[in-house]
């Protein structure tokens, strides 16, 4: 990782951005750039994965609530809601790291996704090009500083 990297660390519910400073002087002066620090630029939360469940049903009344079953409140199908909120919640992820890189991504990206969503955000992503190293696993509540370490290619580790 050099100075002016781009580090994306991202899950379902939020997404951070870091940007690798120089952490000494001969890092800024360019000779020795993998001295780096990284430093947040951006915290997006996703809203959709915090939705309540009766914004994303349709047809729902809220003053009038029947007795019966399930209260009767929803007209709408049920049966693949779970799938569209995480469809929903892929693609806002997917859009939200294009524009990052879109934004800040004028040298290598590193990206973050946890193993169970990284395909479907990839396979989401315009930018796939662009993004130099990904890992997956959920680093979100990694400590920045042990976050350069974990984007070493397997043989430094």
């Amino acid at each position: 990782m050099r100075v002016g990297d781009l580090v994306i660390v991202a899950s379902l519910g939020e997404i951070k951005a870091y940007i690798a400073n120089p952490r000494t002087l001969e890092a800024e002066a360019g000779l020795k750039p993998n001295e780096v620090k990284l430093d947040l630029v951006k915290a997006i939360d996703i809203v959709e994965s915090h939705k309540r469940l009766n914004d994303l049903i349709t047809g729902i009344d809220e003053g009038v609530k029947k007795a019966g079953f399930l209260n009767r409140a929803a007209s709408g199908e049920k049966h693949n809601l779970k799938e569209e909120i995480y469809k929903e919640a892929i693609k806002c992820v997917a859009e939200d790291i294009d524009m990052l890189i879109d934004e800040m991504g004028e040298k290598k990206v590193f990206l973050s996704l946890p193993q169970i969503i990284a395909d479907d955000v990839l396979n989401n992503l315009k930018n796939k090009d662009k993004i130099y190293r990904i890992v997956k696993k959920d680093l979100l509540k990694t400590d920045k500083n042990a976050l350069i370490d974990e984007f070493k290619p397997e043989i430094l580790k």
